[in-house]
């Protein structure tokens, strides 16, 4: 298989990056809103691009890249797309390692879910001082799952 470190670092780094996006659009959205409430002038509605440039300037590039390589190796732009590089085996061996790998990242879902819906329910208590909580705690989830497969491939190499 592959490096392992790599596709883990990528992964996790481009959930986090579109946390960082959707956090800014978030407090734009809460911006708008109070302008919707309050309709008399001034209105300003300020957006800090920086996130979202980020994202969009590593993933994109990366992405791209990925597609290409998937490209070539599948001669189909659809297999390209919905299969990503972690999954793609060259024999039984490696296989058998994504097919545990898969297995454990589902079990630890059976536990990251109910444990992120149950970090939901203190969401009126920290909305004055985390208001984009909500979003933290659904990015959290693919994160979990994503430690669990490359751990899980790490370990068994």
């Amino acid at each position: 298989m592959k490096k392992i470190l790599q596709p883990a670092f990528l992964n996790i780094n481009t959930v986090i990056l579109f946390g960082w996006a959707l956090i800014t659009l978030f407090n734009t959205n809460e911006q708008f809103a109070s302008v919707m409430q309050n309709p008399e002038p001034p209105w300003e509605i300020s957006i800090n691009m920086i996130p979202i440039l980020t994202f969009f300037v590593i993933c994109i590039p990366i992405a791209i890249y990925l597609l290409v390589i998937s490209k070539k190796k599948h001669k189909s732009l659809w297999k390209a797309l919905m299969l990503p590089p972690e999954l793609e085996e060259a024999d039984e061996r490696e296989q058998l390692i994504t097919a545990n790998a898969c297995r454990s990242s589902y079990i630890a879902m059976w536990y990251a879910v109910p444990i992120a819906a149950g970090l939901m329910s203190f969401y009126p208590l920290l909305k004055g001082q985390i208001p984009y909580y909500p979003i933290i705690i659904l990015l959290l989830i693919p994160i979990v799952q994503m430690i669990s497969y490359f751990y899980s491939i790490q370990k068994q190499q």
